[in-house]
């Protein structure tokens, strides 16, 4: 199930990584990059960012608990392609790459095979001293690799990740060497590093395998597991079936947004909706560098918060309809919400909200509609 929650998430990345999949969301400081003058501009698309409530941005905010957007028809605002219950693609259209399988076979075996010296580990971690976060201390979400056993990292690092498996969370406390250069906080008031003690507090996101996967293994772990395989190429099997059937939904959702029309407007309560999701997930890392949202993004070479939200403009509204056209389409093919299916995604509710999660449980009952009906050929 695991797995599968994993790739059915993938094919809604169209919509996640414009904005962020929810306000815990680890991705977005890929949306601050440092601008340059030719790339940012003003925009009248947005009203000024003072004016949006992200402090207090909830993932259910505005959306009904029939799972879609309080007020709004989004057939008023999108057009969609005639043919999107008999859309075609060919194999070679939604086959994985040699590099998708192995990233997904690593991400299931790292479930259940904890990382050792010699594996590829990608973590994210958050480092402070005496309670207090530190400058460079901190993957924001983008992860780091580290090879186990090099002793790239500080004593002590490499060694508390040994054991963990994909999905942990831990802390580890190390000591800084007595040579170990100063830092400051995010304020930038300086914090002696050398010989002090920190915590970091590990994620780990995937590990990459210095072993052989072997039959042996897969029988010891995996056969009376819910995948139930028994070799190396019956998992291997099963993984490529699974990211195939993740793909396919990729490319269903990617060809129906492509293939829309939109109108001249997005409703303001969704492109609202948006804004906040993005502007909540970018102020959880200034919180992280005790700092405002205004001074983290000056510090990332905007002039202001709306400076950031002009340059992002054709992710944040493409978002918007992306999600608007998942609405489209249930109004269109008078789709409602299968209750029973959004209860199989009831963990996530005290998380996101019981709206939310009926809007992700309604998407997957579109995406459904468009792969039962997708033709694939051989080219």
């Amino acid at each position: 199930m695991k797995l599968k929650l994993m790739c059915a998430a993938m094919s809604l990345m169209l919509l996640c990584t414009a904005c962020g999949a929810s306000s815990n969301s680890s991705s977005e400081a890929e949306a601050t990059p440092s601008p340059s003058p030719e790339n940012v501009m003003s925009s009248d698309t947005f009203k000024e960012a003072s004016q949006y409530d992200y402090a207090n941005y909830t993932d259910s905010q505005g959306i009904d608990e029939n799972g879609m957007f309080a007020g709004v028809r989004a057939l008023d605002y999108v057009t969609l392609p005639e043919d999107y219950k008999t859309m075609a693609a060919t194999k070679a259209d939604i086959a994985p790459t040699d590099e998708q399988l192995q990233w997904a076979l690593d991400s299931l075996v790292g479930q259940y095979a904890p990382a050792a010296n010699g594996d590829t580990v990608n973590v994210d971690y958050v480092g402070s001293v005496d309670g207090v976060e530190f400058v460079g201390g901190n993957t924001n979400g983008m992860g780091s690799n580290i090879v186990l056993g090099s002793g790239t990292f500080i004593p002590g690092f490499e060694e508390g990740i040994v054991g963990h498996k994909v999905g942990d969370h831990f802390d580890i406390t190390v000591t800084f060497p007595d040579d170990y250069r100063d830092s400051t906080d995010g304020a930038g008031n300086p914090i002696k590093m050398a010989g002090a003690e920190a915590v970091f507090a590990i994620t780990v996101n995937h590990i990459s395998y210095g072993w052989e996967l072997t039959d042996a293994w897969v029988k010891e772990n995996l056969k009376d597991s819910e995948y139930d395989v028994s070799t190396v190429e019956q998992l291997k099997n099963y993984v490529s079936s699974t990211l195939q059937d993740s793909l396919k939904e990729g490319f269903v959702v990617e060809s129906v947004v492509k293939n829309s029309t939109f109108g001249e407007t997005v409703p303001e309560s969704v492109l609202d909706y948006m804004v906040c999701r993005y502007l909540s997930s970018i102020n959880q890392y200034a919180e992280l560098e005790n700092v405002s949202l205004e001074q983290f993004v000056q510090e990332r070479g905007f002039a202001s918060i709306d400076e950031l939200l002009a340059y992002n403009e054709q992710t944040i509204v493409h978002a918007a309809q992306t999600q608007l056209v998942f609405q489209a389409l249930a109004e269109d093919a008078g789709l409602t919400l299968d209750t029973a299916a959004a209860a199989e995604y009831e963990e996530y509710v005290e998380s996101y909200g019981q709206p939310y999660v009926n809007q992700f449980a309604l998407n997957r009952q579109v995406i459904k509609l468009l792969t039962d009906g997708l033709k694939v050929s051989e080219s």
